[in-house]
């Protein structure tokens, strides 16, 4: 009987080893499926214009895709801050000797209802990646400090640059400080 059950177990042993190697295979075989498609994704980006997908203020930003965005863009007069969820879209992707390089740069600027700018940060956020597969989504949470300004109506400005097209975006969203 033990004998048999060993057997047994054995066997589906290497029915498992079998199935297991033959799904490693497989998925290898995908693996390449699926980094010509994100080739031709690539390809694709880089042939379109610079510019944001999402641009969004928020109260809470989660990881990509996944924010709580504003009901309006108020918040009361003492707020900690406000949240803006952005995704670049478009940036170019430079393929070189089996690399995938992204290289973008983001200033960030706040301006007053008469157009006077009261905060200006160049390259507030300036990633450089390197990789061995391609990065086809991106995005950027960006912070406006906002517990010390006064009541009224202001715009947030983002100028996105991507360094290796040498192509900027602009993209604007106002909003308001209240009572």
């Amino acid at each position: 009987m033990k004998k048999g059950l060993w057997i047994k177990g054995a066997v589906l042993s290497i029915i498992m080893v079998v199935m297991l190697s033959g799904n490693v295979v497989g998925e290898e075989g995908n693996y390449e499926k699926i980094l010509e498609l994100k080739d031709e994704i690539v390809k694709i980006q880089n042939q379109g214009e610079l510019g944001f997908r999402n641009f969004t203020l928020c109260s809470k930003i989660i990881t990509f895709g996944h924010y709580v965005a504003l009901p309006e863009p108020k918040v009361k007069v003492g707020t900690e801050e406000i949240l803006i969820y952005t995704e670049p879209a478009n940036h170019f992707t430079n393929t070189q000797g089996g690399r995938y390089e992204l290289w973008l740069t983001l200033d960030m600027i706040v301006l007053a209802e008469n157009g006077e700018v009261l905060l200006e940060k160049t390259d507030a956020v300036s990633p450089h990646f390197n990789t061995a597969t391609p990065i086809l989504d991106i995005f950027f949470p960006l912070t406006i400090y906002v517990s010390a300004v006064p009541v009224g109506k202001y715009t947030f400005k983002a100028v996105l640059h991507d360094v290796l097209r040498e192509a900027t975006a602009t993209k604007t969203v106002d909003f308001e400080i209240v009572e």
